[in-house]
């Protein structure tokens, strides 16, 4: 929060001509905090709360108590003024809300009651069942992102009534569908190198990842200027770049190719390189003792 977010806009801002200017920001860790501030509650709560004995529900049950909690979602989205969304230093209490303490609040229940075992155990049609609802929202994601940047014809997609509803009914299968898989196809015993290697440096990812990807996009557009494509940079919004339209001389988004090679450049190398950086920034001492 006071080393990396920092570091992030001041050469962001260097590579987009803004001025230089140290700017606060809790970045990733502010999530880690606030699992602080969740754990403390719980450590008080345990000591007169009875144990919840529940066995897991069944997955479709759980699918339906993710539509509930996606209007507890939206209701906290459009109910909760903007200006307090980022109280306490949270990236949404819509989030918080809808998703962050009932999520934490399942794991609990879940560690306590041996839910793992019903994840694991889950029969054939179910794994399916979740695996397509969450490939499904996949495609809707991408639809919901890619039109809004690129016309695509035949999809006209709500972006605000998609965003505000779509995390919690997304999450619960997306939740169950991962652990099994990774029962299923990563978990063996012992475990292969890369899959210990990779869970091990998957806090790091978390804390370095903007860092790493922001990289990238500069990368990008190094090789857009280097190519002839004039890029222009907004003063209003920061960091918003587009291209001038030669006909009219005018700011124009980026043509549609560019903006998906972008994406493809981008998401690749950054998988390519956070990881083994995440991994070796693990050896280095005192990160050895925290990471």
């Amino acid at each position: 929060s006071l080393l990396l977010g920092p570091i992030l806009g001041l050469y962001c801002r260097a590579y987009g001509g803004y001025p230089l200017d140290y700017v606060w920001t809790a970045g990733p860790p502010w999530f880690i905090l606030w699992l602080l501030n969740f754990t403390m509650i719980y450590a008080v709560i345990a000591q007169f709360a009875a144990p919840v004995k529940m066995n897991m529900p069944h997955p479709v049950i759980l699918l339906l108590f993710g539509a509930f909690l996606s209007a507890a979602f939206y209701g906290a989205a459009v109910g909760v003024p903007q200006k307090w969304q980022f109280l306490g230093n949270v990236v949404g209490w819509a989030y918080v809300i809808g998703l962050y303490i009932p999520f934490f609040t399942a794991g609990i229940v879940a560690g306590r009651n041996d839910w793992m075992k019903s994840v694991e155990e889950m029969e054939t049609w179910c794994v399916w069942m979740l695996r397509t609802i969450v490939v499904g929202f996949w495609i809707l994601m991408f639809l919901e992102a890619g039109s809004g940047i690129i016309p695509i014809p035949g999809v006209n997609i709500d972006a605000g009534v998609l965003e505000n509803l779509l995390p919690p009914i997304y999450a619960v299968p997306m939740t169950l569908t991962l652990i099994q898989f990774f029962h299923q196809y990563f978990n063996g015993t012992p475990p292969s190198k890369i899959a210990k290697n990779a869970g091990a440096a998957a806090y790091t990812v978390y804390i370095i990842h903007p860092l790493i990807y922001n990289v990238w996009i500069i990368a990008f557009i190094a090789i857009l200027k280097a190519a002839g494509v004039s890029i222009w940079w907004s003063q209003e919004q920061m960091f918003l770049y587009l291209t001038i339209d030669p006909a009219t001389g005018a700011p124009s988004l980026l043509p549609g190719s560019y903006i998906w090679a972008g994406f493809l450049w981008t998401f690749f190398l950054t998988q390519l390189t956070v990881w083994p950086l995440a991994h070796y920034m693990r050896q280095l001492p005192v990160l050895n003792k925290i990471l």
